[in-house]
């Protein structure tokens, strides 16, 4: 199979089970999950699974014998950006997960919250740095938009290493000038950095999502092996046979990955840790589902 004919298998592939999710278990908790909702009536919808009943017009629902919930104008008009990383290691997939990628993954979960924001009529915009080059897409109406965000993100070449996350940050506070939902999906393997942190979630509202492979957090006793960095192309030798090896690159793991956690949760940003192999989907209803309570107080 040529590489244009996997492209969009990939992208067909993800494209028909992200509708699904997004429509049958996803509609009313990214509803609900829009900082500052509530403020300015904007016009009736019909229910959907997960809704907050509270926001049921009940005059509406008795006269079209169906429910019906009120919207509101800043729900529908805060777009979405997607910031996905492409970085080399975000193409790696190990036998834990050997169908799914690190960036398959992460364009799933992507799908999902663009089909999303296209049923409820609302923008959605995609910044995919850590590649040869960033690549904006301004933020759009439609399902053409979404399938067309699927695309760069699956298309996106292996030959990047990761970008600060102060360039990332500069970026998308100065493509995107009105506040918006900024979604990074990431394994953030690169260097901490709070201040770019803060000057995001300060413009913008922050939502990380981490993602990593299970092997990548705790290596198997697998012998003489040699590994290469996705990012630099550097080769290791390494003995994995030896706990010693193996605890070594755990606990750096675990204090790199720990750094960032401290960083989130210092600034107050709610973020997702998933693992390739997990199924996204109840994490990510429950972060929309915090999100609905905090900004319903």
């Amino acid at each position: 199979m040529d590489k244009a004919s996997d492209i969009l298998k990939r992208v067909r592939r993800i494209e028909l089970r992200a509708k699904h999710l997004a429509t049958e278990n996803f509609a009313g908790q990214y509803q609900s999950g829009f900082r500052g909702q509530g403020l300015d009536f904007d016009d009736f919808r019909e229910y959907m699974p997960g809704d907050d009943p509270r926001f049921i017009d009940w005059k509406v629902t008795a006269r079209m014998r169906s429910p019906y919930v009120r919207r509101f104008r800043e729900e529908r008009e805060q777009a979405v950006i997607l910031a996905v990383d492409v970085s080399g290691s975000m193409h790696y997939a190990s036998s834990a997960s050997p169908r799914t990628s690190k960036l398959d993954y992460a364009a799933e979960i992507a799908a999902v919250l663009a089909f999303s924001a296209a049923q409820s009529g609302d923008k959605c915009g995609l910044l995919i740095y850590g590649g040869r080059q960033s690549r904006y897409t301004p933020p759009a109406k439609g399902m053409k938009q979404t399938l067309r965000i699927v695309r760069e993100i699956v298309a996106s070449e292996n030959d990047g290493a990761d970008q600060s996350i102060s360039e990332v940050a500069q970026q998308l506070v100065l493509s995107q000038k009105k506040a918006a939902m900024v979604i990074m999906i990431s394994d953030f393997w690169g260097e901490h950095n709070k201040a770019a942190l803060g000057q995001l979630n300060f413009k913008h509202d922050f939502i990380p999502i981490r993602i990593a492979d299970p092997m990548e957090l705790h290596l198997p006793d697998a012998g003489r092996v040699i590994l290469k960095d996705p990012e630099t192309g550097r080769n290791m030798f390494l003995n994995l046979s030896r706990q010693d090896v193996r605890d070594a690159h755990a606990n750096s793991v675990h204090l790199h990955r720990e750094k960032w956690t401290q960083d989130f949760r210092r600034l107050g940003i709610d973020f997702l840790d998933l693992r390739t192999t997990d199924n996204f989907m109840p994490p990510l209803q429950a972060l929309f589902a915090r999100r609905s309570r905090k900004f319903s107080r």
